[in-house]
């Protein structure tokens, strides 16, 4: 799945150049994180272990926010860092980037029907699948990527129910993708429409969402989870 993730990254960047940046640099971060670990420490120790090639990684391709916290990662904090983040407690800084990146495809491996810590917290990317004649949502975790069913109609992130604060901003050429704001938290959520587009990797393709986003945040709407770039 990483290579899958990294090959439409890469698709993405020549198809909408104003992400290229963003997703080329996803796209050798995907390739990294479907390496082996080696070690068979366990997520923690695994990751720990990471931050070497990691900071390597950011350092050479990443945009200069991250590369700019990579410089100041204390290798002793690193694995306390790593082991917060996995038991869901984020720091609120750009080092959450490097222990997330680290421990996602532990994450992404855990078994069916077990989740992660993250997956009780607001997602990453919503989903729009075909389903009888309307279409289904599943929210995706912002860990371990694995989707979960959501309820249309509804606020990811603080459950607003009512339609008049619910709005939904697209753009013509981003066809597929999608905001889902709420006026109650301010808060929205992207969204990918695979009916429209079903190659489409909700986590991936979100991505090409930037300008939506630069849109979003102008307005004062907050993303109710940054996603590997920061955003």
């Amino acid at each position: 799945m990483w290579e899958e993730r990294a090959a439409r990254a890469r698709l993405l960047a020549e198809r909408y150049p104003a992400s290229g940046q963003i997703l080329l640099f996803y796209g050798s971060l995907a390739d990294w994180q479907g390496r082996p670990a080696g070690g068979g420490g366990g997520a923690v120790e695994d990751a720990t272990r990471a931050l070497a090639p990691l900071l390597d990684l950011v350092s050479r391709t990443g945009p200069e926010r991250l590369a700019e916290a990579a410089r100041t990662i204390e290798p002793e904090r690193w694995a306390a860092l790593v082991a917060d983040y996995w038991r869901g407690c984020a720091s609120g800084t750009p080092l959450d980037f490097f222990a997330r990146a680290a421990l996602q495809p532990h994450a992404a491996a855990l078994p069916a029907g077990e989740p992660c810590a993250w997956c009780a917290a607001p997602p990453q990317v919503g989903a729009l699948r075909e389903q009888a004649e309307g279409r289904a949502l599943d929210l995706v975790c912002a860990l371990c990527l694995r989707p979960r069913p959501g309820t249309r109609g509804r606020c990811a992130g603080c459950g607003e129910g009512t339609e008049s604060k619910l709005l939904t901003f697209s753009a013509d050429d981003l066809a597929h993708l999608a905001l889902a704001a709420c006026e109650t938290c301010r808060g929205y959520l992207p969204l990918v429409d695979l009916s429209r587009d079903p190659r489409a990797i909700p986590e991936v393709d979100e991505l090409a969402g930037l300008p939506l986003d630069l849109w979003a945040h102008e307005r004062g709407y907050q993303k109710l989870q940054p996603n590997l770039a920061g955003i």
